[in-house]
């Protein structure tokens, strides 16, 4: 499949397409100019590869939870994209993006967090092969539903580590700064994990909507 996969959640905004079995990705790492940076590097993203929006199988993005002003971004260049080619759109969790890009290394139980300021977290737990749910809460009422042992990762945990139970920190075997990445996206999507809407379908999921974070 020929997939263009974005995603502008965190502070780091990342672009990624699939074709010909390989993937191409591109980044841009300053938040405060995702919108003026987004569209410029899909458009130099597919002229490298010789592709025209018309040529793609889809589109996917990262559809959160993350930076209030990030989502928007990026779900309003994912539609228009989409609406212009008549193409299918595949929202992705910014959290399973995270347990993805841990799983490139081998399976194994993912606590997966993002900074949601006001001292809170945006978290789940993800299991393979399991369904999960997302929260945004303290660190310190974080809980797992195991006594198994997990990778801590994502963006931000430092800030809150302290905080957290004591019996999560011992369940904690690793801890990995690891962003929501375009490219884990795509490869959730082309493993079949994640299911194509249509662009009026398209949402951004903020969990907390009454904050916008900068």
């Amino acid at each position: 499949m020929k997939l263009l996969a974005l995603d502008t959640s965190t502070d780091r905004a990342s672009i990624a397409l699939s074709y010909h079995n390989q993937i191409e990705t591109r980044e841009h790492h300053d938040i405060r100019q995702h919108a003026q940076f987004l569209l410029p590097m899909v458009e130099e993203l597919l002229s490298s590869c010789d592709l025209s929006i018309k040529q793609l199988d889809g589109v996917v993005f990262g559809r959160g939870p993350g930076s209030f002003t990030g989502l928007r971004i990026g779900c309003s260049v994912a539609k228009a994209l989409a609406y212009a080619a008549d193409l299918p759109l595949y929202p992705v969790s910014t959290l399973n993006a995270i347990a993805q890009k841990i799983w490139e290394k081998g399976l194994t139980n993912v606590l997966a967090v993002i900074d949601a300021r006001m001292h809170e977290l945006y978290w789940a737990e993800i299991i393979p092969g399991k369904p999960f749910q997302e929260y945004v809460s303290a660190a310190e009422k974080i809980q797992l539903s195991t006594n198994e042992k997990y990778i801590l990762a994502g963006v931000g945990y430092e800030v809150y580590e302290s905080a957290l139970s004591l019996s999560i920190k011992q369940q904690i075997m690793k801890k990995e700064t690891t962003y929501p990445e375009a490219a884990s996206m795509l490869q959730l999507v082309l493993n079949n994990k994640i299911a194509a809407v249509d662009a009026d379908e398209a949402l951004p999921v903020y969990i907390r909507d009454d904050v916008t974070q900068k």
